[in-house]
Order: structure tokens, then sequence, then C-alpha cells
């Protein structure tokens, strides 16, 4: 299989750190649903979100690589 395709396990301690950030953005994500009606510049924003999320987590993921 490609590497790149490949799945990375983690340990514990990449794991919580994982979680934290996920525990982080699902705040951000709830702030703005809460505080923002639904429009384009909404949508953008979860967008740009989401991303940030998945390259924090692919970032510790793939550390000492």
């Amino acid at each position: 299989m490609n590497k790149r395709a490949e799945y990375i396990s983690v340990d514990e301690e990449k794991n919580n750190r994982i979680q934290k950030i996920r525990e982080t953005f699902s705040m951000c994500y709830d702030e703005i649903e809460k505080s923002c009606e639904p429009s384009r510049e909404t949508s953008l924003v979860m967008t740009k979100l989401e991303e940030a999320q998945f390259w924090a987590i692919k970032g510790i993921t793939r550390e000492g690589k």
C-alpha cells in the first residue's frame, strides 16, 4: 500500500493531544453556530475550521517521521 494511504496509529500521549484539539475545535464550531446566522460566510468559516482541525491532527500523527 502507498505510504500516503496507510493508517497511522498513535500512542496514548498523541491520542490525548488529538482529543484536546477536537474538543477545542468543537467549542469553536458551537460558538459560530450559536453566534452567526447561516450564510455563505458561515459556511466558509466552518470549512476552514474543519481544514485547520484536519491539519493540526495530521501534524500530530506525523511527528517524528
